[in-house]
């Protein structure tokens, strides 16, 4: 039984998306683990002036390659910067480049997308079709091509409550999806995207499912297999517990909880809340590319149907953590409220809120300085607005062709490449995701623990004064009111 590391012996991979998330922890893997593989060629585009050869060595000096630089600092050597844009008809500039991947490449892994929900129609098309359009195209000119790996989500076919390891046909076709954005103005687009939504969600819902579309029509003359990851959150087990490097999804989430930027959160609290950590994301991907030449298959890459955790459990375990473990970048004593009363969180909103944003941006404008607060609570309610649907609602997704995967795995791969969900401790696993995110997103340093938790202090000794005032304006508010519709005493009208 052939190992994954024996696979990529002597390989070249292609790979696109490497400044993602799930980017990153594929080159850190292939490196770690598969110490044989010969080239990996990365996708890079030049931005804001910085070009892809400098983006690439800022990438590798991160703290997530920080123990193979010790332990192996030769092996970078491997990683090669092709410079190129997927938003370009013709991604891959340099002709040179064009020709090396074309005849050394045997493995692709297209993980570029754009995660962004809010996405314009048009551009969420560029980004997730059209670029999976050109490198369906650059696979097919490459005769060592052994795999080729897509990277989708499991939220693709959201409108659905159960999905199942198959392709789902869109209404529109892909190719004709592409032309049709070619001719059309914005405000034809903006116009009939309602119409082609329906029931999903967003833009990126819906592209990533055209993409799937159209990555299944070359399935007939490639070695293809789609993977599906659900909510995908820091690292499990490697290279570094809990690492994280974005503020997507759970991770803002839990951030704006527990600096005290959010203090309600509107939730379906016994749903799924199906979440996957990165590096088994990461595994996941490279077995299915070991496995790519059995034929056309879609890993679900999920965790809910084998070992499930609730939004309740997760909310559980995640906001005491802030407590016992500040940073010293808390704004405002955390003290979040979960509820599945919309309503309820509505009116907490506005209170605790919108209110103390106005009166902030009040308090700055007599000090002749720019008003923000009211401009960072409404970009915070948008997000929450665009992950609502996904922490209201619980979907059942069927998982056989990842679950035989990972059973006919080499018993060491099973151990190096773990993606076995079962594995996963959710509470355990919670703290050490929180961790990560006061470790790597947050800068928290152990040293100044004690700092951090006499800050928190202050801001609660703050917390309970707001409070007392608030309580008394509202008791005033009411002795007022009262007053007004009770006869009075006296003239002087005091009741």
């Amino acid at each position: 039984m052939t190992k994954i590391p024996e696979f990529f012996s002597g390989k070249n991979v292609f790979i696109t998306g490497i400044s993602g998330f799930v980017g990153k922890v594929l080159v850190e893997k292939l490196l770690r683990s598969c110490p044989e593989v010969k080239t990996i060629y990365v996708l890079v585009r030049e931005k804001k002036g910085v070009n892809g050869q400098k983006r690439m060595e800022n990438i590798l000096n991160a703290k997530l390659f920080e123990n193979l630089h010790t332990s192996d600092p030769e092996c970078f050597a491997k990683v090669k910067v092709i410079s190129g844009d997927l938003l370009n008809r013709r991604i891959i500039a340099n002709d040179a480049d064009l020709q090396v991947l074309r005849e050394t490449v045997n493995v692709v892994i297209h993980s570029a997308a754009s995660v962004r929900f809010s996405e314009p129609l048009r551009n969420s098309l560029e980004i997730n079709v059209r670029a999976t359009y050109e490198v369906l195209e650059l696979a097919k000119t490459m005769p060592h091509l052994e795999s080729f790996v897509h990277v989708s989500t499991a939220y693709s076919n959201c409108q659905m409550r159960e999905v199942k390891e198959k392709i789902y046909k869109c209404e529109v076709d892909p190719v004709n999806m592409l032309s049709m954005s070619e001719w059309m103005t914005e405000e034809l687009m903006e116009h009939i995207t309602p119409k082609l939504l329906k029931d999903r969600p967003n833009t990126y819902t819906f592209t990533k499912a055209l993409a799937e579309n159209l990555v299944e029509l070359y399935s007939e003359c490639l070695p293809i297999a789609i993977v599906r990851p659900s909510i995908i959150t820091g690292a499990a087990f490697e290279p570094s517990p809990g690492w994280v490097d974005n503020y997507n999804g759970p991770n803002g989430l839990l951030i704006a909880l527990g600096t005290g930027a959010l203090t309600t959160l509107y939730s379906k609290l016994d749903c799924t809340a199906d979440l996957i950590p990165v590096d088994f994301v990461a595994n996941t991907i490279l077995a299915a590319a070991k496995h790519a030449r059995d034929g056309f298959k879609i890993y679900n890459c999920t965790s809910g149907s084998q070992n499930p955790i609730k939004w309740r459990t997760f909310m559980e375990e995640s906001v005491d953590f802030p407590h016992k473990y500040p940073t010293t970048s808390i704004i405002r004593y955390p003290e979040p409220r979960i509820t599945s009363h919309k309503r309820l969180h509505q009116i907490r909103l506005f209170l605790q809120h919108y209110v103390p944003a106005q009166v902030i941006d009040a308090g700055l404008r007599l000090a002749r300085r720019k008003p923000m607060a009211s401009k960072l609570y409404q970009r915070l309610s948008m997000s929450m607005d665009l992950l609502e649907f996904f922490a209201t609602n619980e979907w059942v997704f069927e998982n056989s062709n990842t679950q035989k995967l990972f059973a006919g795995l080499h018993n060491d791969d099973k151990h190096e490449f773990n993606f076995d969900v079962r594995t996963i401790h959710w509470p355990s696993y919670v703290h050490t995701y929180c961790a990560g995110i006061r470790q790597f997103l947050l800068k928290g340093d152990a040293g100044n623990l004690e700092q951090a938790r006499a800050h928190v202090r202050r801001l609660k000794i703050v917390k309970y004064a707001y409070d007392i005032c608030g309580n008394l304006l509202l008791s005033w508010g009411i002795w007022k009111a009262g007053c007004a519709l009770l006869p009075c005493a006296d003239a002087s009208g005091f009741c």
